[in-house]
């Protein structure tokens, strides 16, 4: 084999030698800047999405307080409005409550008024009841002299025209 040959070693070595050093200045001169550029370009491009991502990280938190805060002060409008519909609600009732009682004593009154009117009006038909009678049964005395059965007969005549009276 001709590469265990002694004799080819040193050309073998120089020509080794040279192609390592083409292969580095190649390397050198356009492969490694352009992966370096490459690189240097991915790590900008990273860094800016990270510091994008912090920029909106503070926007959406700056946000958040925000919205916080609306909603916080959303809640206590909500809790107010709340509060002063119960409260006009609680005054209404009260104020119906008050109507429906003052109405309740009106009635209650007007049905003692006309209670009181339906007994003075009974009181006054009896009156002209018994005075009737007591009239009818003196005028029967006054023309008829009675005994004492005539008597009784009569009051249980004027009890009956009184009974009749009454249903009529």
């Amino acid at each position: 084999m001709p590469q265990f040959d002694v004799t080819f070693f040193e050309s073998q070595i120089f020509w080794t030698i040279v192609s390592f050093i083409i292969l580095f200045i190649v390397l050198d001169r356009f492969v490694l800047p352009r992966i370096a550029n490459i690189l240097k370009k991915r790590t900008q491009l990273i860094e800016d999405e990270i510091a994008e991502a912090h920029r909106k990280r503070e926007e959406a938190e700056t946000l958040k307080s925000e919205y916080t805060g609306k909603l916080a002060d959303i809640d206590k409008e909500a809790k107010k409005m709340f509060d002063e519909s119960e409260k006009r609600i609680v005054e209404k009732r009260n104020q119906l409550m008050g109507e429906w009682k003052d109405e309740m004593e009106r009635n209650k009154r007007q049905f003692l008024e006309d209670a009181e009117v339906t007994r003075q009006q009974a009181i006054r038909d009896i009156r002209k009841q018994s005075a009737d009678l007591i009239v009818s049964a003196t005028e029967q005395l006054i023309h008829h002299k009675m005994d004492e059965s005539d008597a009784q007969d009569a009051l249980n005549k004027s009890i009956d025209e009184l009974k009749n009276h009454k249903n009529n």
